[in-house]
């Protein structure tokens, strides 16, 4: 979840709340049941399996993030059984015995539905919602919406209304306020388009594109928090005042940003390159073992000073390299790195030092 975007998060966890929660009633409703004098089989079973279900997905979701989408159907489809099966269940039971009435025997479920369909309207996009939604409604208002016309004597009760609205009227009304969920949805993608851009834009140095010392911040108190083991390079352009004082700092420019470009292509998924200010530069790594990161410091020294800097000519680099260790902190981390490069530069520069 650590690359997640914060809105990617807080789906994930709204998930994750939804199904420990129905895991959670479902559970409750499975006890109480149980303790029923003369429960009904129906309400034996299919609590006990929803319980099992929901929780065992919310179990499936913590360990892969990435299955979210299945884990969404699969409840889905979960709710859309535990909810009609007692509907068409009772419903034929109570058509069968004239001695029967739905409206006494029919658990208090119908306020669910609409609750579920809810959840697939903010869930899901309305093309997928609305055909979604028309199947929850049919397998689940069908049978009891025609028992009750058939039955006026029981329609025409406190309950028989109660479950003729919650089935018929309710949930008509839910699918005339899907045009509106969607411009509202729309506004929200638009939202947070610009507010991920926005994010963008402020994590970002606007010379070499690579991370800002802002967001390297974040990326290494991220790191830090993790407990992970990993690594930090601080890199260091040799003579790099001399460029400016003799090409002018538009040259200067130029030359850091192809710097960057060559650095970031020598990097693997793991590395994130930071500017961490003037021409200083800070790698982090995550994962890497303490005797490749050297070795990972030096391809990078290789990358930057095999090429010509257009129009300088050859560069050199030099570079600290130290890996996370049990008791550090983030300023020790660095700490250890930047008196690395110093020992780099006062060795004569253009190398790597590991500390």
């Amino acid at each position: 979840m650590q690359n997640q975007s914060i809105d990617e998060r807080a789906f994930y966890r709204g998930v994750l709340v939804w199904l420990t929660i129905t895991g959670f009633f479902a559970v409750v409703a499975s006890v109480l049941h149980y303790i029923e004098p003369e429960p009904e089989l129906m309400d034996l079973i299919v609590p006990p399996i929803a319980a099992l279900t929901n929780l065992g997905l919310a179990v499936w979701l913590m360990c892969r993030p990435k299955s979210i989408l299945r884990v969404i159907y699969s409840a889905l489809v979960t709710a859309l059984l535990t909810l009609s099966l007692p509907a068409w269940f009772y419903s034929l039971r109570a058509q069968a015995n004239p001695d029967i009435l739905l409206i006494d025997i029919f658990p208090p479920i119908s306020s669910l539905l609409i609750i579920l369909i809810v959840l697939v309207m903010v869930m899901l996009p309305p093309r997928r919602a609305v055909p979604i939604i028309i199947a929850i409604w049919t397998l689940n208002a069908l049978p009891i919406l025609s028992y009750l016309l058939v039955h006026q004597d029981e329609l025409w009760t406190a309950r028989g209304q109660e479950m003729f609205v919650s089935y018929g009227l309710a949930i008509l009304l839910l699918l005339v306020l899907i045009p509106f969920q969607q411009r509202a949805r729309l506004q929200l993608e638009r939202l947070r388009r610009d507010n991920s851009q926005m994010h963008r834009l402020a994590e970002r140095d606007a010379l070499t594109r690579q991370y800002n010392r802002w967001g390297g911040q974040q990326l290494l108190d991220e790191f830090m928090q993790s407990g992970a083991r990993g690594s930090i390079i601080m890199l260091d352009i040799d003579h790099f005042k001399t460029i400016n004082d003799t090409f002018g700092h538009q040259t200067g420019d130029s030359v850091l940003q192809q710097f960057s470009a060559r650095v970031n292509d020598a990097l693997r998924s793991d590395g994130y390159l930071i500017r961490w200010g003037g021409e200083e530069f800070l790698v982090l790594i995550h994962g890497i073992a303490e005797e490749d990161a050297l070795a990972v410091a030096e391809r990078l020294r290789d990358a930057t000073g095999n090429k010509l800097f257009v129009p300088v000519g050859k560069l050199t680099v030099s570079g600290g390299v130290t890996s996370r260790r049990s008791n550090d902190t983030l300023e020790s981390l660095i700490a250890r790195a930047d008196k690395a490069l110093y020992q780099a530069k006062l060795n004569g520069r253009d190398q790597m030092v590991y500390y």
